[in-house]
């Protein structure tokens, strides 16, 4: 193990930050590249000490320092690395943008991305910010791909004088709860940009004399979000209320969700909202190890203990959609979701049809709709002829698309694009096998890898395409030391930048005169930037 390995795994964080500021005081004197490599290399170990300690439970202000420590040094080696090492010779070179993207792997609870844009040569603070922000989204759109549902923070980091002092300073804005619906350049304006610009200026006001000098960073944090969490009673939205299709219980705990089913399963004429009209949940329904407020997983839990089936749908752009379909049983209830300021709320549907019938189709008739699926049907009959085999068929449920979302393209333009590098690789192994008393062989215990074999394939140049095995107890320490250095050669070749070959004039006339984009096939705008698909 390295020395400052020992050093990172020994020392708290105050001595951490001692090493973080030891080698970056000595960045200010590195005159050569004589004196360049040695610090880079230790650096380098350094940094990667910090991401291990990163990628284990911490608190969260631990993970937050770390971080802050790996996109300062980050930093610092980017700005010494532009002074002594040529574009092309391994280190890359930071992008002619001005900034750079840096991702930071954290096992930090529900954390699911952590990343930060790192500064080279903007000044003002928004143009910094607003010059960013296609890259700030375009990874959050990557993390809700997967995960819908996110909270977001970030933080502004910034060097600050005050004549003979400096001192590094953060502006954190709070968490942002962000959905599939929210208009991510909307929340990065209002909530990062705008908030970001005040405190600086609130800042500089307050603590006369401290002023602004370096932009270092804007670190991003990203963190799973389950937007299905209820508190108490809220007010419903007025054009919910006007439908009469919901009953909305008042109750004075946090479990709006056992209430909700308590009235769809005891309906009352008169005084719906009271609870003193309803048989206490407590005595109707099987809680046991369920908590308040309700959340998602947990439905799954309760439908076991009561034998209830239960949906459940909520608002978006203002019109009503499925969050969760279930395999409906003999009893079966509609629950609607829906968001407050700051907290969230369950309520019956008493009438589906009445909820979302001016939603499906322009006509006023009654609407019987299916559970199930959510296909809706003229009359009684029909419906329920189609519930019949609607659970044996229907793995999901339908969603009938808008008049202004009705087309499905495709929007993974980058998978269009073919990898340079893939690895095939195949283990063969032996089963160790455990016998029984009268001698049977019953089970097996675990599998021996015994041989490893993998295929390297480029599809630039084949002459780096290759196979590779070995035979051996320790074939398994072989094939990761093979796919370690794999990796050191692929990041060499990957970031070393090669001229690109002349073109000819047939191709240059074709790059010329194109009028579409060969990625995603949509017209060029006067402010694209072309980029040719030929020779590189």
């Amino acid at each position: 193990m390295s020395g400052y390995k020992k050093l990172v795994k020994k020392y708290k964080l105050s001595q951490l930050f001692k090493m973080e500021r030891d080698l970056t005081v000595r960045a200010v004197n590195i005159k050569t590249l004589g004196e360049f490599l040695p610090w880079d290399y230790e650096c380098d170990e350094y940094l990667d000490s910090l991401r291990e300690k990163c990628r284990k439970r911490q608190r969260t202000g631990v993970v937050n320092s770390l971080v802050a420590q790996i996109v300062r040094l980050e930093g610092v080696r980017k700005i010494i690395q532009e002074r002594f090492v040529p574009i092309g010779a391994g280190y890359g070179g930071y992008e002619k943008k001005g900034y750079t993207w840096k991702e930071i792997e954290t096992a930090f609870r529900n954390r699911v991305l952590t990343g930060a844009v790192v500064n080279h040569e903007y000044i003002d603070p928004r143009e910094f910010l607003k010059n960013i922000k296609n890259t700030v989204i375009e990874r959050i759109q990557g993390v809700m791909m997967e995960h819908n549902s996110v909270k977001i923070n970030t933080a502004f980091n910034g060097e600050f004088i005050a004549g003979d002092k400096t001192a590094v300073k953060t502006i954190a804005t709070k968490n942002q709860e962000i959905y599939p619906t929210s208009d991510l350049n909307e929340w990065y304006t209002k909530h990062v940009v705008d908030v970001i610009q005040a405190s600086l200026e609130e800042f500089q006001e307050r603590d006369s004399g401290w002023a602004l000098s370096r932009i270092l960073n804007l670190t991003i944090n990203v963190n799973k979000l389950n937007p299905l969490r209820a508190g108490c009673h809220i007010e419903l939205p007025r054009k919910i209320m006007l439908k009469k299709a919901v009953v909305n219980v008042k109750s004075n705990d946090n479990a709006c969700f056992a209430w909700a089913v308590v009235a769809a399963l005891y309906p009352t004429k008169r005084n719906s909202e009271r609870t003193i009209e309803y048989p206490h949940y407590s005595t109707v329904l099987n809680l046991c190890g369920i908590e308040f407020p309700m959340t998602l997983p947990q439905i799954s839990k309760f439908e076991k203990l009561n034998t209830i089936s239960v949906n459940v749908f909520t608002t978006q752009d203002s019109k009503i959609i499925p969050l969760r379909l279930a395999n409906k049983m003999e009893k079966h209830v509609n629950l609607l979701y829906v968001h407050g300021n700051n907290d969230a709320h369950f309520v019956c549907i008493k009438d589906l049809s009445r909820l979302v019938s001016s939603q499906l189709s322009k006509e006023n008739c009654k609407k019987y709709i299916c559970d199930r699926c959510l296909h809706y049907f003229r009359t009684i009959e029909k419906l329920s002829a189609h519930s019949v085999d609607c659970g044996k068929m229907n793995d999901c449920a339908v969603v009938l698309p808008s008049e202004d979302d009705k087309w499905l393209t495709f929007r993974n333009y980058n998978r269009k694009e073919r990898l340079p590098f893939v690895v095939y690789a195949d283990l063969e192994c032996t089963l160790e096998k455990k016998d029984g008393q009268d001698g049977t062989t019953y089970a097996y215990q675990h599998h021996n890898v015994f041989s490893v074999g993998y295929y390297v394939s480029c599809t630039y140049d084949n002459s780096l395409s290759g196979y590779k095995s070995y035979r051996g107890e320790d074939c398994v320490t072989w094939f990761v030391n093979e796919l370690h250095d794999l990796a050191r050669r692929v990041k060499a070749i990957l970031t070393t930048i090669v001229p690109m070959a002349d073109l000819t004039p047939e191709e240059s006339e074709k790059f010329r005169s194109t009028a579409t984009c060969h990625v995603c096939e949509k017209p060029f705008t006067p402010d694209d930037t072309r980029i040719s698909q030929y020779k590189s």
